[in-house]
C-alpha cells in the first residue's frame, strides 16, 4: 500500500485542508477497498430486496454472500503475502517487467482454485435453484480473484481510476441485484450481483494492465515461492482465519443460531452487530495508509540505503532514529484518530443500533467488538511493521496465537452465554497485538545488530 500511499502524499502536500481531506478520504476509500464497498452495497439491498422476495429468501442471499466473503478471504490469505514478496522481490531486483505475467497467472490460477470452492460449498453443500448456486459459485470465484487483484493495485499511481473502478463496480452490483432481482427473486439478485463483481474485476484488471501491463505471458514462477515463504503463507492464513474464525463458531455451533439452507447458517444476535463494528476500522485505515506505512517504508529504504553503501556509523544510526520517529508518530496519530472513533461510539452505542435496526441487547456485543476492532487496526500496523524487517516468523506466531485465542475464548463464550459474546475476538486482537508489539520493540532496538551479524565478516 505504501505506493500509494507516496502518491497520496503528494495531494496533501499540494493542498491546503482541502487536499488534506481528499487525501485521508482517498485514503479510507482504498484501504478499506472491495469490503466497504461491499457491506454497504448489502445494506442498500436489504432495504429494495424486501419488495421483491421473502425474509427466508433473503436471508439465503445474505447469508452466502458472507460466507462467500469469508471463504474467500481465509484462502486468498496465503496467495496475498507470498505474492506482495514475490512481487517486491521482482521490483527490488529491478525486474518489473515480471510484475505482470505473474499478476495474469495469479489471477487465472486464484480464480481456478476458488471456482472449484465455490461448487463444492453451493452446487454440493446448500439446496436451491441450481441458476443461484451457479451464480454463487461464480461470484466465489470473482471475489477470490478481487482479492488478490487488490494486492497489485498498490503499483497503481492514478488512485482515482483505482476508486472509479471500485465505484462503479458497487453500482453495477447494486443495480444487476436490484433489476434481477425484480425479475427473478432471489435467484435474479444472485445473478445481477455476481455480473456486478465481474465488471469491478474488470475495470480492476484494466487499471492493473494500463499501469504495469506488457506482453509476456503468465509466469508460474510465483507457486514456487510458497515454499521459500511458507511461513508468509502461514501467517497470511491464521490472520485472517483469526478475523472470520469466531463468526464461523458462531454459525456452526451457537445453539441459539439459525439453519438456512445446508452449509449456510447465520447468527443473527452476532452477524450484523461484528460487521458494523467492522466499518468503524475506516478512519484507521486511512492513517495507516497515508501516514504509518508511507511513513515508515521510506525511513526504513533510506536506513537499509545507507547499509547498502555503506554508510558511516552516524549516518546509519540517525536513519534508525528517522525510523523510530516514523513510527512513534504514525502510532500516534492512529491511537489517537481511531481511539477517539471508537470512544465515541462506544458512548454512543445504545443510541446509535436502534437507528440501524440493532436491539439494546446487542449494545453490550457491540461496544466489545468495537474495541475489539481498534485493536485489530493496531496488530494489523505491527504486523506490517514485522513484515518490513522480515520477521517471518515472529509475524506467523503471533497470527497462530490471534487465531488460536480467538477460536477457544468464543467456543468458550459461546458455551458461557450471550453476555460473554464477542470476547474471544477482544482477548485475541489484545493478545496479538502485545506478542506483535513486543516483537517489534525488541527488533527496531537491536536493528544494527540484526541488520549486520548475519553479514559475512569479510567482503
Amino acid at each position: 500500500m505504501a505506493g500509494v500511499g507516496f502518491e497520496l502524499n503528494k495531494l496533501l502536500a499540494k493542498q491546503g485542508y482541502t487536499g488534506l481531506l481528499q487525501a485521508y478520504g482517498y485514503a479510507a476509500l482504498i484501504g478499506s477497498g472491495p469490503w466497504l464497498v461491499s457491506v454497504i452495497s448489502l445494506g442498500m439491498l436489504g432495504a429494495v430486496l424486501t419488495a421483491v422476495s421473502d425474509t427466508d429468501e433473503l436471508q439465503t442471499f445474505f447469508v452466502s454472500i458472507s460466507l462467500i466473503y469469508a471463504v474467500t478471504l481465509v484462502l486468498s490469505g496465503p496467495i496475498q503475502m507470498v505474492l506482495t514478496r514475490h512481487a517486491a522481490d521482482q521490483e527490488y531486483a529491478r525486474e518489473p517487467e515480471k510484475i505482470y505475467p505473474t499478476f495474469v497467472f495469479s489471477i487465472a490460477w486464484s480464480m481456478l482454485l476458488f471456482s472449484v470452492v465455490g461448487l463444492v460449498i453451493f452446487v454440493g453443500c446448500v439446496p436451491g435453484p441450481l441458476v443461484f448456486r451457479l451464480a454463487a459459485a461464480m461470484l466465489t470465484s470473482l471475489v477470490g480473484g478481487i482479492w488478490v487483484a487488490s494486492i497489485f493495485l498498490t503499483a497503481i499511481k492514478d488512485y482515482a481510476q483505482v476508486l472509479w473502478g471500485f465505484a462503479i463496480g458497487s453500482a453495477v452490483s447494486f443495480a444487476g441485484a436490484w433489476v434481477c432481482g425484480n425479475w427473478r427473486g432471489v435467484t435474479g439478485a444472485m445473478v445481477g450481483f455476481t455480473l456486478g463483481h465481474a465488471v469491478l474485476l474488470l475495470l480492476l484488471f484494466r487499471a492493473i494492465y494500463l499501469q504495469i501491463g506488457n506482453r509476456e505471458v503468465g509466469d508460474p514462477e510465483f507457486l514456487r515461492c510458497f515454499r521459500r515463504y511458507w511461513q508468509l503463507a502461514l501467517c497470511g492464513l491464521f490472520y485472517n482465519l483469526g478475523i472470520w474464525i469466531d463468526k464461523f463458531l458462531f454459525w456452526w455451533l451457537d445453539p441459539a443460531a439459525e439453519k438456512i439452507a445446508g452449509l449456510l447458517h447465520s447468527a443473527p444476535v452476532y452477524d450484523r452487530v461484528v460487521y458494523f463494528a467492522f466499518l468503524t476500522i475506516v478512519p484507521g485505515m486511512a492513517v495507516f495508509l497515508l501516514k504509518l506505512e508511507t511513513d515508515f517504508a521510506f525511513a526504513n529504504d533510506h536506513f537499509f540505503q545507507h547499509v547498502l553503501k555503506k554508510g558511516t556509523l552516524a549516518q546509519v544510526t540517525e536513519r534508525k532514529q528517522a525510523m523510530i520517529t516514523a513510527l512513534q508518530e504514525g502510532f500516534g496519530l492512529l491511537l489517537k484518530v481511531q481511539g477517539l472513533f471508537t470512544i465515541v461510539l462506544i458512548l454512543g452505542a445504545e443510541k446509535i443500533l436502534p437507528v440501524i435496526g440493532l436491539g439494546a441487547v446487542q449494545a453490550g456485543i457491540f461496544q466489545i467488538a468495537l474495541i475489539g476492532t481498534f485493536l485489530l487496526v493496531i496488530f494489523m500496523s505491527l504486523l506490517m511493521v514485522l513484515h518490513y524487517l522480515d520477521k517471518r516468523r515472529d509475524a506467523m506466531i503471533a497470527c497462530a496465537v490471534f487465531a488460536g485465542t480467538n477460536l477457544i475464548v468464543t467456543w468458550g463464550s459461546i458455551v458461557e452465554g450471550e453476555r460473554w459474546f464477542g470476547i474471544g475476538f477482544l482477548v485475541a486482537s489484545a493478545l496479538g497485538t502485545v506478542l506483535a508489539g513486543f516483537w517489534v520493540n525488541q527488533h527496531v532496538r537491536n536493528l544494527e545488530y540484526d541488520t549486520f551479524t548475519p553479514q559475512p565478516l569479510y567482503g
